[in-house]
């Protein structure tokens, strides 16, 4: 089937109105829809049929279900998901992440959804590149990485979990293979290529007994152990003496393994997650400088001088915004006005360490208010250095 006439399944109940709004987005652009009334039918619905996207209602009885079946087969690996949340807030954002999403959309028009399958299905006179990078190094970083595959391994008990972080790290230019045991994990570990093992603290013994094991075996890779919020600290105080490893936070969006990946592999396995990049995620609302809309996005790698909003409709580098979220460690949010410095659209990229989206020059502020990002980030920045520095318990 031809890109063109694949479908826009829309999956969930939808209240009239809504339905309605989707049905005019795909119109504008010219793609047919199909409708799938209950999330449970979705598998049935794609035995023969490779859609455009998914608009899912999340809060279906069966929507994560539904996001699981999508995510655990290969061929819908480049299948954007958008879901739809009773509102737009950090949680919905998060699960949607969590669940191998793509988008959280609102729909009180068809705009948002408009926007983004004209990035999905863009005119065929469109030469726009995949990946518009800040430097002339950065392009050469990627082709490079392209010239040499980067492999990696993710292993835990959890197959959907597996599904969903290795889809971050395809989508991020690397050859994934899975491993579902230990004695799994002990032998993919050390095999020729491997660059990246990233795993879960749920084995038997915790990720770092699995990395302490193949230490002593002789694995040179950068590992990364994904642990929940109360086993972050200790995760931190193992990690620190077999590196080059890091600890990532398993409820935080799993394209957040791009971030902690790039950083081992970008100096020599030195973990630097406590420079200036932090690992903060919040909703935010952008637009273009001077228009009347926001577009709704998350922002989960900021610094005191800029931020990276994933969005499935970013703007174009050089384009001024208007930024509105809450700064780490803040009581009020802020609004604050920047340049776009490079963008990255939807699909896989090799070598990119982002999923898609657009990174933001903060250069100005309400009065007060870039002070206040400022003092947050570097507020931020502080208690993760503490954290990093956490012991192992007793």
């Amino acid at each position: 089937m031809a890109q063109k006439d694949r479908p826009l399944f829309v999956v969930g109940p939808f209240r009239e109105d809504t339905g309605r709004r989707i049905h005019d987005a795909a119109g504008s652009m010219g793609v047919p829809v199909a409708t799938v009334g209950r999330c449970e039918e979705l598998a049935d619905a794609l035995s023969d049929v490779t859609p455009l996207a998914i608009v899912l209602r999340m809060d279906a009885h069966g929507a994560e279900q539904a996001c699981a079946h999508v995510r655990s087969q290969a061929r819908f690996a480049q299948i954007a998901v958008f879901g739809v949340a009773p509102e737009l807030n950090d949680l919905a954002f998060t699960e949607l992440f969590v669940w191998g999403g793509d988008d959280l959309v609102g729909v009180s028009t068809p705009d948002p959804i408009t926007r983004r399958l004209r990035v999905l299905r863009p005119p065929p006179t469109t030469t726009r590149p995949v990946m518009q990078a800040i430097s002339a190094a950065q392009i050469a970083a990627a082709a490079a990485a392209v010239a040499a595959p980067k492999h990696a391994i993710v292993a835990g008990p959890v197959a959907t979990w597996r599904s969903v972080m290795g889809r971050a790290l395809y989508n991020g230019g690397f050859t994934v293979r899975f491993a579902a045991s230990p004695e799994g994990l002990a032998e993919e570990c050390l095999a020729e290529g491997v660059r990246v093992v990233v795993t879960s603290d749920d084995w038997e013994g915790g990720g770092a007994n699995a990395l302490a094991n193949a230490r002593a075996r002789g694995s040179k890779a950068a590992w990364v152990i994904v642990a929940p919020p109360k086993r972050l600290g200790e995760a931190h105080g193992a990690v620190g003496k077999l590196g080059p490893a890091a600890a990532m936070d398993g409820f935080a969006p799993p394209e957040n393994i791009l971030f902690v990946v790039n950083e081992l592999l970008a100096s020599r396995g030195v973990d630097k997650r406590a420079n200036p990049r932090l690992l903060y995620g919040t909703s935010i609302a952008f637009r273009l400088a001077g228009r009347g809309e926001d577009e709704i996005g998350f922002s989960y790698n900021v610094s005191a001088g800029g931020a990276f909003v994933r969005t499935l409709a970013p703007p174009d580098p050089g384009q001024e915004v208007w930024l509105e979220m809450w700064p780490p460690r803040s009581e009020r949010r802020v609004r604050l006005a920047g340049r776009v410095a490079w963008r990255r659209a939807f699909g896989p990229v090799g070598g990119a360490t982002v999923p898609p989206g657009f990174g933001v020059e903060i250069l100005d502020g309400l009065a007060g208010d870039l002070d206040r990002w400022r003092t947050g980030c570097n507020a931020f920045a502080e208690s993760m250095l503490k954290l990093r520095a956490a012991k192992p318990a007793d």
